[in-house]
């Protein structure tokens, strides 16, 4: 199934707590999930090389339930627990 996926590219970096920062964020449109795999691997090889990246992919989107009405709803990947319908949270606001 094609659909648009968000790749994040992180480089280590001793001077941050978690020992690596982001470098890089990338939206790709009409991929499928082999897809993304293969670009992740061509990327790697060609422009990352070495040891020092991480690269991760998630969906741009996701689907959640409404809590309140039962519709589902498709909200960003990265949305905040405060502005998802899908948690007691946004509606007790």
């Amino acid at each position: 199934m094609k659909q648009n996926w968000t790749m994040y590219i992180y480089k280590k970096d001793r001077r941050y707590k978690t020992g690596e920062r982001l470098f890089s964020t990338t939206v790709w449109q009409g991929r499928t999930l082999e897809g993304m795999e293969r670009e992740m691997r061509e990327l790697a090889s060609d422009l990352y090389k070495g040891t020092d990246w991480r690269f991760e992919f998630l969906p741009t989107t996701k689907i959640v339930k409404n809590l309140m009405t039962g519709v589902e709803v498709e909200i960003p990947h990265d949305t905040p627990r405060a502005c998802d319908p899908s948690s007691e949270l946004y509606w007790s606001m």
